[in-house]
């Protein structure tokens, strides 16, 4: 990966279910926390995915009208967090909110993790834990996860739990995003 890269794994440009309004969805490539029974398995690997810059995905984000915001998942964002946190900002300076999910826990952040927490509207921190798996929370897969709000942007806003899925056709494949149950996602896979 290039120093002034974000190696990402996927973009769903247009998404309601991961935060706020109409988001721009960006999964990162690389986690190396491997929890166990992980939704996102396919974004592991360091290697794979794009690498784009901070300009081009601000180029992307701002082509979709009546974009809220970005949500950033994976993979794992704060393994990236020097270029996570220049997304970030320029995010806020763009007045676009920021949604930041991440299998670290506060008390293991570095500086400039820290930063990405705090410029950030919402996040989600804690591991995936497959024994607490839970379908029905609003943006979280397990119990033990933990919805922060650092800014004002969000604060006092009230969490309705309930389990979100978007199913969208992309290139005559059927894609399910949130938190299908397994019957769901064997709608999906034929399986």
């Amino acid at each position: 990966m290039m120093d002034n890269t974000i190696q990402i794994g996927h973009i769903e440009p247009c998404s309601h279910i991961y935060g706020p309004g109409q988001r721009f969805v960006i999964w990162v490539q690389g986690c190396t926390l491997g929890c166990k029974g992980c939704w996102n398995q396919q974004f592991w690997p360091a290697e794979g995915g794009n690498g784009k810059t901070i300009d081009e995905l601000m180029k992307e984000i701002n082509s979709i009208p009546d974009t809220e915001g970005i949500t950033l998942l994976g993979g794992e964002p704060l393994q990236q967090s020097s270029m996570v946190l220049e997304l970030i900002q320029r995010c806020q300076q763009n007045d676009l909110s920021v949604f930041l999910y991440t299998g670290y826990e506060p008390k293991e952040f570095d500086e400039i993790m820290q930063s990405c927490f705090d410029s950030s509207d919402i996040v989600v921190t804690g591991r995936y834990v497959q024994s607490l798996r839970n379908t029905s929370l609003k943006w979280r897969g397990s119990t033990n996860h933990v919805i922060h709000f650092p800014t004002q942007r969000y604060r006092g806003m009230e969490i309705i739990e309930a389990r979100e899925i978007e199913v969208k056709i992309e290139n005559g494949k059927i894609i399910m995003y949130g938190y299908p149950t397994e019957e769901e996602s064997k709608l999906v896979t034929g399986d």
